[in-house]
């Protein structure tokens, strides 16, 4: 089986008093495994998940959707990618008397991307090793009768904005000719994830729109709000329960919280960001938590160039 669509666990165990003890003494390598890995199962999250699990399947208890294409959607660093993986993590490859089943592939796009390259990467999610030379059409329907034979349920392309975005007329053309022949093949349903202009893209184009009249889900940061701000908050107290470390950081501290939210405007990315360099500095230096200096040290790293704020002061 394909080592592309292997998949780390996530830690979201919240961690009691005892297992911080356990956790705490474990070696580096292991508390930087679980800090990468740390994913707090936020409304946010909820909600994009569900959506995922209903374009999926529409129906509880029946089969799975096919020949729609629909879209997850927000401003980068909110949080879509990391929802994706964990879907797909849920949905695993699978042997069987015939060979592979990949039920749920997963993959990025990028701005280098081209209509071979994505080809490529398709059939490395659903264990291909190699493709044949072969004209650009002739590459698209392969791939497409990959996913087939690999009884795919659900295509999720990440980053998609980038097959439509600063792109060649041709290179577009063939980006779009490989979403709807995917969604003509009825066999699966195809989520496009990424920015906000990736519906004015689909709705735009009727041959797109049609295929099920793109059903997308928005995701938004939290903005600063009472409620919202309430909501961050108990986001960030949700993290700090699953770091590992022998005490808890304060990190939903009124005053922490506010610097932390105005340094990555409510976007759960950024947090990560941050919350990762610090804890990462934590363990280098023995502390029994993440510490304000850690914080500071961290946001004086990864702050924005047009921000001059003195964060953790």
């Amino acid at each position: 089986m394909t080592d592309a669509y292997i998949t780390l666990p996530f830690n979201m165990e919240k961690l009691s008093t005892e297992q911080r003890v356990v956790v705490s003494s474990q070696p580096p390598a292991v508390r930087q495994h679980m800090i990468e890995t740390l994913l707090y199962p936020s409304p946010l999250f909820k909600k994009g998940n569900a959506f995922i699990g209903k374009f999926h399947h529409p129906v509880t208890g029946g089969r799975h959707g096919t020949g729609k294409i629909g879209g997850l959607l927000g401003p980068s660093r909110v949080g879509k990618s990391a929802i994706c993986k964990f879907y797909r993590s849920h949905h695993p490859a699978r042997i069987e008397e015939d060979g592979e089943a990949y039920p749920v592939v997963y993959f990025q796009a990028s701005d280098d991307m081209t209509p071979r390259t994505m080809a490529e990467r398709i059939c490395e999610a659903t264990g291909a090793r190699s493709l044949a030379q072969m004209k650009t059409p002739a590459l698209i329907d392969t791939c497409i009768n990959r996913l087939v034979r690999a009884k795919t349920e659900l295509l999720i392309i990440d980053d998609a904005q980038f097959m439509f975005m600063g792109r060649r007329v041709d290179q577009v053309r063939n980006f779009k000719s490989f979403i709807k022949l995917a969604s003509d093949r009825n066999a699966f349903n195809t989520l496009l994830v990424g920015e906000p202009i990736i519906k004015d893209v689909v709705t735009a184009v009727d041959y797109l729109v049609g295929r099920g009249g793109f059903p997308n889900e928005a995701l938004v940061p939290l903005g600063d709000t009472t409620d919202e701000f309430e909501q961050f908050t108990l986001m960030l107290e949700g993290i700090d329960n699953r770091l590992p470390f022998l005490m808890k950081s304060n990190l939903s501290d009124a005053k922490i919280a506010a610097d932390i939210h105005r340094f990555s405007g409510g976007l759960i990315g950024r947090v990560m960001n941050l919350v990762q360099a610090s804890a990462f500095e934590a363990i280098n230096a023995g502390t029994s938590k993440i510490m304000i200096e850690h914080l500071r040290s961290a946001a004086t790293m990864l702050v924005a160039a047009n921000d001059s704020h003195s964060y953790f002061r």
